[in-house]
């Protein structure tokens, strides 16, 4: 199912509660991340995790140790030496950036082979044009950078999931809400009788992810409590100028303007975010450094 080409849910008649359980029933057989990399995501929300504990974990994996040292000596981190160790790689990148990059790696490789379509590549673009965007966010809310990006990556890690699943469905679902102006959560219940803000909280409990992933996964298109400022507000900030900027799911959503979220931004965020034309620029040449590196 699902390297599956043929759509088998968009035009079922099947009643949705029925549909629903056969979805979650597709996502829970799949297996995204390596078991080191769902290890890693735990380990590292522990503040007292050590660099020899992580570079121990990642060791025991030889594909994502590779991959960790692909990355590091990648022009996308720009080090003056070599990188020739697990525990040079921890050391110089740090526990939080190293766990955001193998995540980015290892959702990368999990979609590879439903990113034949324009429609899939720009929901794999949103989350990294988020994640970014929450990274260059976070210090104007006085919150670490890295923790941000791996929670912007992952806001949507129940869409990703779906497509994963279900491609063919999720791009003829697109399709249907660029071309009939539908919104997009509102279609994913009707074609999988469940949308990706609920599949990606079910989903972070499956995969026994930090409950913080929980209120992320699933509470990103809310609207936040006045003056609460966490790492879901930088994702929901993330979310909607990824959309504003160029990188939205489908070119028919009616995203917030940029000017309207640039002021609900704290003056401290100064010049950062005042052009929406560089601010697109910046976003695209992180994620075409990105998307370089991750090719190998």
């Amino acid at each position: 199912m699902r390297n599956g080409k043929e759509s088998v849910l968009l035009f079922s008649t099947e009643p949705p509660e029925r549909k629903k359980i056969t979805v979650l029933k597709s996502l829970q057989r799949l297996q995204p991340f390596p078991p080191v990399v769902a290890e890693l995501v735990r380990l590292v929300s522990d503040e007292r995790v050590g660099f020899k504990e992580v570079s121990e974990l990642i060791r025991s994996d030889a594909a994502v140790s590779a991959d960790v040292l692909r990355v590091a000596n990648s022009p996308l981190l720009g080090s003056r030496s070599e990188v020739n160790s697990i525990l040079h790689g921890v050391v110089l990148l740090g526990v939080d950036r190293l766990k955001g990059l193998i995540l980015t790696t290892a959702l990368r490789s999990f979609l590879n082979p439903t990113l034949e379509t324009p429609a899939l590549l720009r929901c794999w673009r949103h989350n990294l044009a988020c994640g970014i965007l929450c990274e260059e966010l976070a210090p104007a809310y006085f919150l670490p950078k890295d923790p941000c990006y791996t929670a912007g990556l992952l806001h949507d890690v129940g869409r990703l999931a779906l497509l994963a699943a279900y491609p063919a469905d999720y791009a003829g679902m697109l399709d249907m809400a660029e071309r009939y102006h539908v919104d997009v959560n509102e279609c994913e219940r009707g074609v999988f009788g469940v949308d990706h803000c609920e599949a990606g909280q079910w989903l972070v409990r499956e995969w026994k992810f930090p409950d913080e992933f929980l209120e992320i996964a699933g509470g990103h298109h809310h609207n936040g409590a006045c003056g609460q400022v966490d790492k879901l507000t930088i994702v929901r900030l993330g979310c909607q100028m990824a959309d504003a900027v160029g990188f939205g799911i489908t070119g028919a959503e009616a995203a917030m303007s940029f000017a309207s979220i640039e002021a609900r931004l704290p003056a401290r965020a100064g010049g950062r975010f005042s052009e929406v034309g560089d601010v697109a620029l910046k976003v695209a040449d992180r994620v075409n450094a990105l998307e370089c590196s991750l090719a190998g």
